[in-house]
């Protein structure tokens, strides 16, 4: 189906009401993204931060009056620059497709989608099969690349390993065919726990990895190595429950850290790990 995609400009005060309003004049649907690409990182529980600059991109039924939508837009928000164009029907799926290629991570970690042919890696590529989806991490992001490099490097061969915020299970998947003997792959989101079950079934690791919601934490024993690709202020307020599920001269490795929230994590890890390394990627560490 062909849709009528409207574009627009306003201010972050504004952004609720216009959203409204367009609403109220049919859009079936509206979507806010920084107009300045200005990133928001870890906001504050319970808020729902906006940039100071929004584009709002709403969509209509083809046959819909854009003077009328003009002229209210105006009349009520003061908005007096207004963009439609058609946005044709196409097949999302392929579209999706056309962005997400096999990845390497590391020497051997290859990220593998389920259009392309992992025939033509190389024959020691560490192949994990996985497909974008709702759940965060697909090694797109730095702080997950961050964790491949780093899982690639260390070889947790013979481990037991906690994947802690596992997301999709890539860094759980990671570990196992990486060598690790066992893996408990723990999520605070049931999406995360659902796309974590079906990544290591597609990939054969169900035996090998144990899924749980943080509500089922008691289950938890002490591991060789604890990972958490999460974010700063978590990292810091679960420190003394990581160190607490780590083995005596076991290994963490945390990712999700601002480069100027680094001081606060060392500050807080410091106490309870020694010789701790820093890698960074862009503003990630």
């Amino acid at each position: 189906m062909d849709w009528m995609q409207l574009t627009l400009q306003t201010s972050k005060d504004q952004a609720d009401f216009v959203s409204e309003i367009l609403m109220g004049l049919d859009s079936v649907s509206v979507t806010f993204s920084g107009t300045q690409d200005d990133a928001i990182f870890e906001p504050p529980v319970g808020h729902t931060p906006l940039w100071q600059h929004v584009t709002i991109t709403a969509l209509f039924d083809l046959d819909i009056d854009q003077e009328h939508i003009k002229q209210m837009l105006n009349q009520i928000c003061h908005i007096d620059s207004v963009d439609f164009e058609l946005l044709k029907d196409r097949v999302w799926e392929d579209e999706c497709k056309k962005d997400f290629h096999a990845m390497q991570f590391g020497q051997r970690i290859w990220i593998c989608p389920s259009w392309e042919d992992s025939a033509s890696l190389p024959e020691d590529a560490i192949i994990i099969d996985m497909d974008p989806g709702l759940a965060f991490g697909t090694g797109t992001h730095q702080t997950t690349d961050l964790c491949l490099q780093y899982l690639d490097a260390k070889m947790p061969v013979g481990c037991s390993v906690i994947d802690y915020g596992s997301g999709t299970g890539i860094l759980a998947i990671a570990a196992i065919k990486l060598g690790a003997v066992s893996v408990v792959a723990v999520d605070n989101d049931p999406q995360a726990v659902t796309a974590t079950i079906n990544n290591i079934t597609t990939n054969k690791c169900q035996d090998q990895i144990n899924v749980l919601h943080t509500q089922n934490e008691q289950q938890l024993d002490k591991v060789d190595l604890l990972i958490a690709n999460i974010l700063a202020n978590p990292l810091v307020g679960l420190c003394k429950h990581f160190s607490n599920l780590v083995k005596q001269g076991g290994d963490i490795a945390l990712s999700g850290i601002l480069k100027d929230q680094l001081p606060m994590v060392l500050d807080a890890y410091g106490e309870y790990f020694e010789s701790l390394e820093i890698e960074q990627k862009d503003d990630w560490c």
